[in-house]
């Protein structure tokens, strides 16, 4: 099977093992003009779950050697259906990653049991009691977003909660 770019290939019906790739006009019959057979996709999948993952380890995986996969991810890299490898990281951000100032409206004659709940949070980094449109202002720092909907799915569960307004905090600025 061949599977390179345009230009370079002989000027016939080209086809993978999943059914014809290429045609002598030059156009591609899949929409991203890649002719990808069964192991390449097998390979992007391991690839895209872990990039980490050792030459011979990702041929174990798809019944190649280590040769032979190597080989084909050279190729893939070349027709660019694999752009990049990266570190998903939050080194930058200790706390966590998706940090928020939360106004909360509450019903309660005894807010500091209330101020005691929200202390049950780990991600919980201060409370304070204001005046205004809103009784407390809290600000949790969450491991991502759906850690922070948890948190806020239970508060606002809560029978004391009248209501909870949400600033998700991009970035912070000095002191």
């Amino acid at each position: 099977m061949w599977a390179g770019r345009a230009g370079s290939e002989p000027s016939m019906l080209l086809a993978g093992a999943d059914g014809p790739c290429k045609v002598a006009d030059g156009s591609f019959i899949d929409g991203w003009g890649l002719c990808l057979d069964g192991v390449d996709r097998q390979l992007l999948q391991h690839l895209a779950d872990d990039a980490r993952l050792p030459m011979a380890e990702l041929g174990r995986r798809v019944g190649l050697s280590r040769t032979a996969t190597l080989a084909r991810v050279r190729r893939l890299e070349a027709e660019g259906a694999i752009r990049g490898y990266h570190a998903d990281v939050t080194a930058g951000d200790p706390a966590g990653t998706h940090a928020a100032r939360v106004g909360i409206v509450v019903r309660t004659a005894d807010v500091s049991v209330y101020v005691r709940r929200l202390q049950g949070f780990a991600e919980l980094e201060e409370v304070e009691t204001v005046a205004g449109e809103y009784d407390l202002l809290v600000r949790f720092a969450a491991g991502g977003a759906a850690r922070l909907d948890a948190i806020l799915d239970r508060i606002n569960g809560w029978r004391e909660t009248v209501r909870t307004t949400t600033f998700v905090i991009l970035r912070r600025y000095g002191r």
